[in-house]
């Protein structure tokens, strides 16, 4: 019904967020993964989104990419798995860390995930085998560097620096999340800049 939206970004919350379109504020539900990648508040805002239609409420969820979103409603498919759970594994791994865990046939990284027990990691595991996407896995590793790049870039820092910092950082941990990496390169940052 609503594939995605774009406004003003007037409040951020860690759950959610408020864009303002048209004399309308909508309420989107986002996991961290697009959390991390949020303008600043008053500037633009463009979302994927999903609206999911309960017994006694609605609610609007937000993704920064349309693999989250897919990635997103391919979850919700599995049983005991809903929207909520979804964004906790979209909160907890990137998409291409999720699709290497299923890969390595890893449910010992998906068991970490709140709300997520040895037997629902299993069933993603058996789910999502048949369904793995074509990898190229330095396409990957350099979509999650590239996207913490931007995000230093958005937020001031030159393109050379936000580089260096966040490449040094990711070569010393391949498997950190988008937001992690995130969270490093700007305390680094800040470090170096004093």
């Amino acid at each position: 019904m609503l594939y995605a939206i774009e406004g003003t970004l007037i409040e951020k919350e860690s759950l959610f967020v408020v864009i303002f379109v048209n004399g309308l504020s909508f309420r989107v539900f986002v996991p961290l993964s697009t959390h991390a990648m949020l303008p600043k508040i008053n500037e633009q805002c463009r979302l994927y989104t999903e609206l999911i239609i309960g017994e006694k409420m609605l609610k609007l969820y937000g993704f920064h990419t349309i693999d989250e979103k897919n990635l997103f409603n391919s979850l919700r498919k599995i049983s005991k798995i809903g929207p909520q759970t979804a964004v906790s594994v979209l909160s907890s791994l990137s998409v291409e860390q999720f699709y290497r865990a299923i890969s390595n046939k890893d449910e010992k990284i998906l068991t970490t995930i709140p709300g997520i027990g040895k037997k629902t990691a299993l069933s993603i595991i058996v789910e999502f085998s048949s369904k793995l996407p074509p990898q190229d896995e330095q396409e990957n590793l350099n979509r999650i560097v590239y996207d913490a790049i931007d995000v230093l870039e958005n937020m001031g820092f030159t393109k050379s620096h936000s580089a260096n910092i966040v490449k040094t950082i990711f070569n010393d941990n391949p498997d950190i999340s988008l937001e992690n990496l995130i969270k490093e390169s700007l305390r680094l940052s800040k470090r170096n800049v004093r």
